[in-house]
Formats: structure tokens, sequence, C-alpha cells
């Protein structure tokens, strides 16, 4: 499965947290989500490149404690999980009998 077809998803996403308030959480929610709809956007790239750049840009906040970080760190980690959540969630509807 291509990456790109889950381009979708991700731009519902995005409109979704453009019609909410701003605030530090929604850009840094943002911001993670832009980054995974340009990796998808890779001809080349299949849902697995696009799941490990995901679980890579969430490798560096299992060293932060939950006092540390601030509300734009944790809008982008959870930016990335959502994108996760989509890809499960396509590849479990992909493989319905």
């Amino acid at each position: 499965m291509l990456a790109m077809e889950l381009i979708p998803a991700i731009r519902d996403r995005l409109a979704q947290v453009d019609g909410r308030s701003g605030g530090p959480l929604a850009s840094g929610f943002r911001a993670a989500l832009w980054r995974a709809q340009h990796q998808a956007a890779r001809a080349e790239h299949t849902v697995d490149d696009l799941r490990g750049y995901c679980l890579e840009a969430l490798q560096g906040w299992r060293l932060l404690d939950e006092r540390d970080e601030n509300d734009y760190l944790r809008g982008y980690r959870q930016g990335f999980q959502a994108v996760l959540s989509d890809i499960r969630r396509a590849e479990t509807s992909r493989f319905r009998y």
C-alpha cells in the first residue's frame, strides 16, 4: 500500500485542527500532520515508510518527562500518533473479509 493513499485522512485531520481554536497544542499537531503529509506525498513511499518516519519522530519524546513537555511538543506527539492510528485503521479495513 502506498503512503499516498493516506493523504485524504491526513487532510481530514488538518481540516479538523484548522476548525478549532489555535494555540500551541493545535500548532504542534498541525506541524506533525504537515510533516507526515509531506512524507506520504513521495511517490515511492509505502505505508511502512510513513510508519517508520512517524515512529522515528516519536523516539525522542520518550526521553522527556511529562512535566517537561510543553503544549506544542504534546500536540506534535499527538499528531504523529494520530497518523499512526490512521495507518492502523487503513490496514485493518483493507484486510477485512
